[in-house]
Formats: structure tokens, sequence, C-alpha cells
């Protein structure tokens, strides 16, 4: 969940190598520590503080994170990162997002910050984060957590000059004025996924863990099943749904997700596809145990993925919540030059660039051809993925 505060200049003058040392510094990371982030040598770390302190006007390395404020619980999301972004998980790659808008309308975002929260947390306590951010005036609020709606539903009607966005839950955007839905088309995403996985079974057989039962995490499994049908009409598709709501711990619980993929793996499936946020650790391990084939999601989980499962994560259906975040950030600088009122609903989906899914792993390449056409197909309105 992102808040983005008041528009200053200061960041424009660090490089972007310096950026990344300030986030790591303003976390409280030691000179060594941050040459271990980033690969650098300890002296070159030091060297960077030194600049970032003289191009600051700040006296000592306290002061850092008062100027550069990103507060995070990830362990190290960066203002800027030399990595594709393709493999970076969502709210690492929310905060990416700004960069890209700020510059192109020439303002930047002096105070951002990052929360993240667990999926056993109360409604209570998501209304207490969302209440802290708005009093803070922290001003748009960005929340990539569709299991937020409903907490979301009541602090918009309490703070209406804030605006807020929403990840996946178009509902809000039609009751609350200050709310824009970010929706991503998963469904089609998750079509192409699909048609993979049924391209690449020999069994016959594949299977789908969704993290809670949700209409959001619903789509992934019926663009799935829908893309898998087109390859193979009578594969045969497991389900799974490893919570009910308000029990979200089925995003965060690899144990579970370990059990539910090994169960379906025994049954036959040999290539699972997970939307099931952190639980997806544990498909990936049951893929490794059964010698079979899990497909990440958001993000290029085969790039992420420990080196003894990755070659199990055969693609990933990719979401690219930083394409979001960069175009809505944009759309609230231009409402606000203007005094215009912000889009309801902003989708992302084949057509844009938002969704699609990953080629990373050698394994896949044999399906790219026809994944692609079906794709293109999709693009031009030759197939309509229902949701």
């Amino acid at each position: 969940m992102l808040g983005q505060g008041l528009v200053s200049k200061d960041l424009r003058r660090l490089t972007r190598r310096e950026q990344q040392v300030a986030v790591f510094v303003a976390q409280g990371l030691s000179d060594r520590e941050v040459a271990e982030k980033l690969s650098i040598t300890r002296r070159t770390a030091e060297w960077h503080v030194e600049q970032i302190l003289s191009k600051l006007d700040l006296k000592s390395r306290s002061q850092i994170a008062s100027r550069v404020s990103l507060a995070e619980a990830l362990g190290g999301p960066l203002l800027a990162a030399d990595r594709p972004r393709r493999d970076l998980p969502p709210k690492m790659s929310a905060v990416l997002g700004f960069n890209p808008a700020v510059n192109e309308t020439h303002e930047l975002l002096a105070t951002t910050r990052l929360l993240d929260d667990a999926p056993h947390e109360s409604h209570s306590k998501r209304r207490e984060r969302l209440i802290s951010l708005t009093e803070s005036n922290y001003n748009p609020v960005i929340i990539t957590e569709a299991m937020y709606a409903l907490t979301l539903r009541e602090v918009a009607e309490q703070f209406p000059a804030t605006k807020f966005a929403i990840e996946d839950d178009s509902s809000l955007s039609a009751d609350n004025r200050n709310v824009t839905s970010l929706v991503f088309a998963d469904h089609e995403g998750s079509y192409l996924v699909g048609a993979i996985a049924a391209l690449a079974s020999r069994t016959g057989t594949i299977g789908f863990i969704g993290g809670v039962d949700l209409p959001s995490i619903r789509r992934f499994q019926i663009g799935y099943v829908a893309g898998a049908k087109v390859i193979k009409p009578d594969i045969k598709v497991l389900s799974n749904f490893l919570t009910q709501p308000p029990d979200f711990s089925g995003f965060g619980d690899p144990a579970k997700g370990k059990v539910a993929a090994a169960r379906m793996y025994q049954n036959g499936a040999d290539v699972v596809f997970h939307a099931a946020g952190g639980s997806g650790t544990g498909v990936f391990q049951a893929a490794k145990g059964a010698g079979a084939f899990a497909i990440g999601v958001d993000s290029d989980q085969f790039l992420t993925a420990p080196a003894e499962v990755r070659r199990h994560v055969l693609t990933s259906m990719l979401k690219r919540v930083d394409e979001a975040v960069k175009e809505y950030v944009k759309e609230y600088v231009k409402a606000s030059a203007r005094m215009s009122q912000l889009p309801r609903v902003m989708t992302f989906n084949l057509a844009n660039g938002g969704v699609g899914y990953s080629k990373s792993n050698p394994e896949v390449l044999p399906y790219v051809a026809t994944t692609d056409d079906l794709q293109r197909q999709i693009v031009a309105g030759k197939i309509r993925v229902a949701t």
C-alpha cells in the first residue's frame, strides 16, 4: 500500500545508484549491509553515502530518512532498479511505477511510504492503517490488496478529500467519487498460461490454486480453465482455494500451498498454476518434489524463485503493477493541475501491456508461438475471454 506526500525536487539531485543507497540507508542498513544488497564494495557504499549527504545538504546519515522517506517492510524496495521490472514482486513494482510517472510529469514525489500488511490482519487493523495515512496528509493512497475493499469503502467516505486507488475492485469506484479502481484483465493473462499448461501437460490433468476465494481470484481460475480447454477440450482441471474470506491467510501460508499442490500432483496433475501470493512458494516446493511444473503469478517468479525450485517454474502470469501505478499517478497529477475528476476505472489488459506471461524459462519456449497467436487473437477481439 502506497501513500504519496508533498512534491519536491530533492531526489532529482541523486543518481539512480544513489537513490538505491538512500532507500537502504533510510531503512537503517549499515554501509556493509548496503554493499551486500547492491553487490558493491563497502568503500563504494560509503562514497555513495557521502555523495548523498553532500547533494542533499545533510550532516549525518540519520537525516537521510527524513529527506528520503520510504517506510517499508518488504526487505528492500528500490526507487530505481537495475534489474528488469518483470522480476519484481507487485508491491516493489508499485513503488517503481512512481519514477516514470514523475519523470514524465516533471514532478517528483518526495514523501512516499510503502506499508506492508499480513494476510491475517483484522479489518480494524487495516482501517487503522488507512486512517493513519489520510490523517498524515498522504494523498493519493494506492492500495495493491483487494482484501482492503471493505475497509476502503468506509474510509473513503470518511475522508472525501483524499484520493484512493485500489487494485482489482471496480465496485468501490462506482460508489465513491474519490476512488479509482485499477482493474487488471487477469483472466486474459491466465488464459495464456492455461494454454501453456495444457500444451505442457502429459497427463491430461492440470491444477489451479487460489489463495482466497474472492471474485478477483476467480477471474484467474476462469481464464486459466478457458485457455487450457481451447488447447485440449477434454483436459481435467483440479481447483482449490486455500481459505475463504474473511480469512485471508491463504495469501501467506506456504505450508498450506505445498500440501494443496502436492495433493494435486498425487492426483495426476503435472502443471499447477497458483494465484496465492506468498503461499505460492509452497506450490513451487511441491512441484520440485513431484518432478512437475508450477506456474507463478504477478511477477516473473522463475527469476525470483530459489535456485533449487527455479526450473520447475514453467512461466508466470504477469501483472504490470508498475504500469498501473505510473498511469494512475500521471492521471492524478493532471487532474490536480486541472481541478478535474480522476477516472473511476483504469483497465490494464493484454492490449495495453498490463498483463502477459513470462518467457524466462527455456522450457516454455516450445509453446510461445501458439500462445502468442492466442494473445494476438485476444487483442484483435477474435477471442473474448469470459470473466
